[in-house]
């Protein structure tokens, strides 16, 4: 795999521009808004995308299931 322009921050969410890239891999990064230096606490832009797509169907899905959940419970405390 080519190296990427910039990774993303998985702390901040920050894009960084300046990273050692070896063998398809983040060696060295250091994020300039937080800090961060964990190589492991970078995605690739792309992988960065994903997951965020995947955490919004997540958070879709537990919203479903509140409103389902508490949907009958207004209906009985009007009844009383």
């Amino acid at each position: 795999m080519a190296r990427p322009d910039y990774i993303i921050c998985l702390e901040c969410e920050s894009e960084v521009e300046e990273f050692s890239w070896r063998e398809g891999e983040i060696r060295k990064a250091v994020c300039d808004v937080c800090g961060n230096s964990d190589p492991d606490a970078f995605s690739l832009p792309e992988d960065f995308e994903e997951s965020e797509e995947a955490e919004a169907d997540d958070e879709d899905d537990l919203e479903d299931d509140y409103e389902d959940y508490g949907a009958g419970e207004d209906e009985d405390e009007e009844e009383e």
